[in-house]
C-alpha cells in the first residue's frame, strides 16, 4: 500500500478563530487574500478579504499579537497565505495542516520576519527543508530546478512516480522573492506606481492600473472619461498580447512549431503597434494615480485598434487549425484536468478557474472604469483540461479584440488626469482582471507616505492547484500542462 507521511508535526493549542462571511444565497464566500500589516503601535494585525457577492468585497481584521486559528482546513485557499502570514510577520497560526516555512529558505535564520524586523545583514543559517516523502513499492522522486534550461526563473518540481504516472507533486518557490510589498514603505503614493510595476512584466499595466485605481479609492476621486478608456485598451491589449502568447507556447510544447511561430509573429506585431501608439511595448509608465501620465493622440489609438483587428483576424485563422489537428486534440484533451471540485476549495481564478467551471471574472462581477459601458459574455466550460483552457484563451482574444475597438472609436475627449492629495492616513483597495486573474491591491498610508502595500497576485493564488492538476498524468506532460497554467514565477514571488 502506498502512503504519505508528513514531514511535520500537528501542534495543538487555542487561537483567535474568523468566521467565513456568507454571501446572499447563504453559501459561503469566496476567500480572496489574507494578509498581515501593523498598527501605528506596531501592533500586529491580519487582513482577511472575501468576495461577497453584490460587487462586494468584505474585509475582517483581527489582531494578531496572540495565535490565530487556521482556516486551511475550512478553506483550502488559506494555505498558501497562512503560511507566508507565520514567514513575514511571525503571526502563530494554529492547526494549520503544513506549518513549514513558505518563502524562507534553508540559509534564512528562525526568529526573522521581514515585514517587522530589520533586513539588513540577516546572518546565513543552515537548516533543513522536509519535503513530503511518498513511500510505497516502486515510487521514485525526480527533482526539477529550480535551475531550468531556457530563461525561465527558478521553481522546484517534485514529482513522487511510478513509472512515468505522477502521483504526486510538491511545489517550491520564492528562489527570487523581491520584497517589493517591503519596498513600499515609507515610499510616496506617486512613486509607488514604479514599484507595482515591477511585480510581473508581462503584466506590468495591470499591476499599474490596479495600484492607481487603490489610491483612486482612497482619495475618493474619479478619472477622466478618456483615461479610463485607454486603461482599458491596454488592459485589454494586454490580456490580448499574453492569450496569444500562451496558445502559441502551448503549440512550441507538442512541437507544433510553425503554429508557434506564427503567434510569435502576431504578438510581436501588437507589441510595435503599441510602441507607434504611446511609446511602450508593454504599456509601461502609462497609468499613474489620478489617471495617465500623458495623453494619447486620439489617431494613434485608432491605428491601434485596426491592427489588433487585423492581428486577431489572423489569430483566429491559426487557432482554428490548432484546435483542429487531430495531434493537437490528441495531446491537448484530458491532459492536466483540474477537477471543478478543487478548482473551488482552492478559489483559483483567471482562466484556469472559468475553464474548470468557475464563473468568476472582475470585469463583470467588481466592475470598474469603463467596463460599466461595455457588454461582454464570460466564456466558462468545465472540461477543466488543457484543451479547455486553450478554447478559453481563443475566446477572451475574441472579447478583447471588440472591447479594444468599441473603446477606440467612442475614445471621449477632454484631459487624462485629475490632481490629488494623499495627506494624512488613507486605505484603499481595487481587484482587476489580469491576463491570469483577480489582482488584487490593498494600501495604506501615514503622513501622505505609504505604510503597507499589499498585492494578492494571480500566479500566487492558482500555483497551490497545480499539483492536482498534475497527478494522474504521465511526467512528460507536465511541460504541456504547466504551460496551459502560465503562472509567473516572478508575480509569486512579489
Amino acid at each position: 500500500m502506498t502512503g504519505q507521511t508528513p514531514p511535520f508535526p500537528e501542534r495543538k493549542r487555542e487561537g483567535a478563530a474568523i468566521e467565513i462571511p456568507r454571501t446572499e444565497n447563504g453559501s459561503p464566500a469566496r476567500l480572496v487574500t489574507i494578509f498581515g500589516s501593523l498598527d501605528v503601535k506596531g501592533g500586529k494585525r491580519a487582513h482577511y478579504i472575501f468576495d461577497v457577492g453584490q460587487q462586494r468585497y468584505a474585509e475582517v481584521a483581527l489582531p494578531a499579537d496572540r495565535p490565530l486559528l487556521s482556516l486551511a482546513r475550512r478553506a483550502p485557499a488559506a494555505a498558501w497565505y497562512e503560511r507566508e502570514l507565520q514567514d513575514q510577520y511571525g503571526i502563530e497560526i494554529v492547526g494549520h495542516p503544513d506549518p513549514r516555512p513558505l518563502i524562507f529558505h534553508d540559509n534564512w535564520p528562525d526568529g526573522v520576519h521581514p515585514m517587522v524586523d530589520p533586513v539588513d545583514g540577516v546572518p546565513w543559517a543552515n537548516r533543513d527543508y522536509r519535503f513530503l516523502e511518498v513511500q510505497g513499492e516502486g515510487i521514485a522522486e525526480v527533482a526539477v530546478g529550480p535551475v531550468h534550461a531556457g530563461i525561465i526563473e527558478p521553481g522546484h518540481f517534485r514529482f513522487s512516480v511510478v513509472g512515468d504516472t505522477v502521483l504526486n507533486l510538491e511545489l517550491r518557490h520564492f528562489y527570487t522573492h523581491k520584497g517589493v510589498e517591503k519596498r513600499f514603505e515609507g515610499s510616496s503614493v506617486t512613486d509607488g506606481v514604479l514599484l507595482a510595476e515591477s511585480v510581473s512584466g508581462d503584466n506590468c499595466f495591470a499591476h499599474a492600473v490596479c495600484y492607481s485605481q487603490a489610491v483612486e479609492n482612497a482619495c475618493a476621486i474619479d478619472v477622466p472619461a478618456q483615461a479610463s478608456a485607454v486603461r482599458l485598451i491596454g488592459l485589454e491589449l494586454e490580456r490580448l498580447v499574453c492569450h496569444i502568447s500562451d496558445v502559441g507556447g502551448l503549440c512550441a510544447d507538442v512541437g507544433f512549431s510553425v503554429a508557434a511561430a506564427y503567434a510569435a509573429r502576431i504578438k510581436e506585431s501588437l507589441l510595435q503597434a503599441s510602441a507607434q501608439c504611446c511609446g511602450t511595448r508593454y504599456w509601461r509608465g502609462i497609468a499613474v494615480p489620478g489617471g495617465l501620465r500623458h495623453d494619447l493622440d486620439s489617431g494613434k489609438v485608432l491605428e491601434l485598434s485596426q491592427e489588433v483587428e487585423r492581428a486577431h483576424r489572423e489569430f483566429s485563422d491559426i487557432a482554428r487549425l490548432i484546435l483542429e489537428t487531430p495531434s493537437i486534440q490528441n495531446r491537448f484533451e484530458k491532459a492536466g484536468i483540474l477537477r471543478p471540485e478543487a478548482a473551488r476549495d482552492l478559489a483559483v481564478v483567471g482562466v484556469v478557474a472559468r475553464s474548470s467551471g468557475v464563473d468568476l471574472d472582475v470585469r463583470r462581477d467588481h466592475p470598474y472604469g469603463r467596463y460599466e459601458h461595455h457588454s461582454f459574455e464570460i466564456p466558462v466550460t468545465d472540461y477543466g483540461d488543457v484543451m479547455a483552457r486553450a478554447n478559453i484563451r481563443i475566446a477572451e482574444a475574441a472579447t478583447s479584440a471588440r472591447l479594444i475597438e468599441e473603446a477606440a472609436r467612442s475614445l471621449p475627449a477632454g484631459a487624462v488626469s485629475v490632481p490629488f492629495r494623499a495627506d494624512g492616513e488613507m486605505r484603499g483597495s481595487s481587484a482587476v482582471e489580469s491576463p491570469r486573474g483577480e489582482l488584487w491591491y490593498w494600501m495604506e498610508t501615514r503622513d501622505g507616505r505609504l505604510a503597507r502595500c499589499h498585492i494578492k497576485s494571480p500566479s500566487f493564488q492558482n500555483w497551490p492547484a497545480m499539483p492536482f492538476a498534475v497527478a494522474g498524468n504521465i511526467i512528460a506532460d507536465f511541460p504541456l500542462i504547466n504551460k496551459s497554467f502560465n503562472l509567473s514565477y516572478s508575480g509569486c514571488d512579489r
